[in-house]
Formats: structure tokens, sequence, C-alpha cells
């Protein structure tokens, strides 16, 4: 199809999203950076742009665990060669949607979803693989929490 990344470079580009799911889910989003260039920039409301900005919205998250019980799961990813950045390293962009599944109002896991959004990706191929340039959170439904 025009425009889609081939598959080895589709599996790779889903490895790293799902990557970055599981170490928020796994209480490791201090390591999120590491998914990420130098200049990248996550935006979940509030952005946070370069590694070691990254790194210290990571270790908030992971030192208070305002999420209880979170789940990320990652469907329907679409990734779209741009072609190459000014140092000539392969560019894409993609979207995947996530559903967030948190504890519920009384600490139990529910199967209810908390909250339904995208993912707007930017990536560059670097020397040890593709890093997210750009990542910002979509909000498309939520649980009402009445």
């Amino acid at each position: 199809m025009p425009g889609l990344v081939g598959d080895a470079d589709h599996l790779s580009l889903s490895r790293l999203v799902g990557e970055s799911g599981w170490r928020v889910d796994s209480g490791q989003a201090g390591t999120l950076h590491e998914l990420f260039t130098d200049d990248g920039m996550i935006d979940i409301g509030q952005p946070a742009q370069g590694r070691d900005a990254i790194r210290a919205w990571g270790e908030e998250l992971d030192r208070n665990n305002p999420y209880p019980g979170i789940r990320h799961l990652a469907s329907n990813m679409r990734f779209v060669s741009t072609g190459a950045d000014a140092d000539g390293r392969d560019t894409a962009e993609g979207v995947t949607v996530l559903t967030v599944y948190l504890n519920d109002a009384d600490g139990r896991p529910t199967s209810t979803p908390w909250v339904v959004g995208e993912d707007h990706d930017r990536f560059v191929r670097t020397d040890t693989g593709w890093r997210f340039t750009h990542r910002t959170w979509v909000q498309l439904f939520s649980r009402d929490q009445a």
C-alpha cells in the first residue's frame, strides 16, 4: 500500500510502541526515555521535552503510581514512511489506538476501559533502531467516574 512502511519496519515500530506501554504498566516508566531521541518529546497533557525531562516524568510516575492497575492495550497500529530527516535518517509517523484499563473506584481490577485514545507518533531510525521523536496522546472516550 502506498506510503505504508514495509513489514520489517512495521514489526520494529510495533515493538517500540508495545515496549513503551509495557514499561509504564510495569512500574518502569523511568526508563521510557531510552526509547526516545535526545531531543524527543512526550505530550500526555503536559509536554516533557528531551531525555532528562522524559526520565523525570517517568520516575515521578513510578514513584507516585497515580494510575493503580494501569494496563495499555495497543491496537490498529498504522505506520507511514515520511522520508528522511536533515541527517538523511529514515522517518515515519504512526497512529495507535490505546485502550487503557485501571482498577475501579474500590481498587478492584475491571474489564471496563478507563479511557480510549490514540497515540500520534513520529519516529526516526537511529544507529540503535527506531526511536520516538514525538509522542502525543489524544483522548477519544473515557469511563464515567460517577
